[in-house]
């Protein structure tokens, strides 16, 4: 395993603490949260980086890292409809989750199809991912801060499951002008 897969599983390694951080919901641990949170968020883009300088990309590193960004978000996301109990956040959440499977299983079909998976992550699936992390770590600080930031931070998911929304009907169409 190279050093651009082992911090890809420091991402993976990370939910455990942020998870029992938010949990406290104290001032200073959702601060810790959003701290291991946002270094979880930035070994995002180093394992990557690093791959691609030292050439040592592999299907395995690609498999990790897609495996770790759906399980920080998913979890985190599916964590909060724990933490703040209420049905404004269960839909949005819902709605990201249903995108993330909905994508990963067409890829999958994909590849059982003995075809090459031509359909590369798009800037409108990287900006999801970009907003989908901003959503959540204001979700994780949103508690230290009065109710209209909690709400602000709900309205943002929502625009978030919305734009979730958008890039899985643009990876169908993509998929639907290739494949047929």
């Amino acid at each position: 395993m190279n050093i651009a897969s082992l911090i890809t599983l420091v991402r993976i390694i990370l939910i455990l603490p942020i998870m029992y951080f938010i949990s406290l919901e104290d001032y200073y641990s959702n601060v810790i949260a959003l701290v291991l949170f946002l270094i979880a968020g930035a070994t995002d883009f180093l394992d990557g980086y690093i791959a691609r300088k030292t050439s040592t990309e592999t299907q395995l590193g690609a498999l990790l890292d897609l495996l770790a960004d759906k399980l920080l978000v998913c979890t985190l996301l599916i964590w909060f409809i724990y933490i703040y109990d209420g049905i404004l956040i269960t839909f949005p959440v819902i709605i990201i989750i249903s995108r993330e499977l909905i994508i990963s299983s067409l890829r999958q079909f994909i590849v059982e199809l003995d075809r090459d998976n031509t359909l590369r992550v798009s800037l409108i699936g990287k900006s999801k991912t970009t907003l989908q992390i901003f959503s959540v770590a204001m979700l994780i600080i949103a508690p230290n801060f009065n109710e209209i930031i909690v709400e602000v931070s709900i309205f943002i998911l929502w625009c978030v499951a919305l734009f979730s929304l958008f890039s899985l009907f643009d990876y169908l169409k993509k998929w639907y002008e290739e494949f047929s």
